[in-house]
């Protein structure tokens, strides 16, 4: 990433469909999803993609951290997050052909869209592999 440019970050915060384990879930989206997508997403200039899962032991190890501050264990099973250069480039992404007839059916054996959530907003890393990369001031 070009460290004086602003990006553009879509959190999808969503649920495994019922029935399917947490480790299917993860399973399914990392070894087949992740590689349906994959080069999709860098065709259309999107510069960081990752996923976080949940599990079973989630919410119990979310305990060890629990108190006034940091209260509220958020539902979902997993949050995607894609980094862009632009909303033009999801935008394009989306109405691929390929994404059309075979990524977003995709999703139906896995995933319950209907739940999901999204958040869109500027992305700003501070610290990347324990390093910190960026210094105020932050336009």
């Amino acid at each position: 990433m070009d460290a004086g440019k602003k990006y553009l970050c879509l959190h999808i915060l969503g649920f495994k469909k019922s029935g399917v384990s947490f480790a299917d879930y993860r399973d399914y989206m990392v070894n087949v999803h992740a590689p349906l997508v994959r080069d999709l997403l860098v065709k259309y200039g999107i510069v960081d993609w990752t996923m976080t899962h949940a599990d079973e032991k989630s919410p119990d190890m979310f305990d060890n951290i629990r108190d006034g501050l940091f209260s509220n264990f958020a539902p979902f099973d997993v949050c995607v997050t894609i980094v862009m250069p632009d909303i033009d480039a999801f935008l394009r992404f989306k109405t691929d052909p390929f994404f059309q007839g075979d990524i977003e059916p995709d999703h139906d054996k896995f995933a319950d869209t209907r739940r999901s959530q999204m958040l869109l907003g500027w992305h700003t890393p501070l610290i990347k592999d324990g390093e910190v990369v960026v210094q105020p001031p932050v336009a």
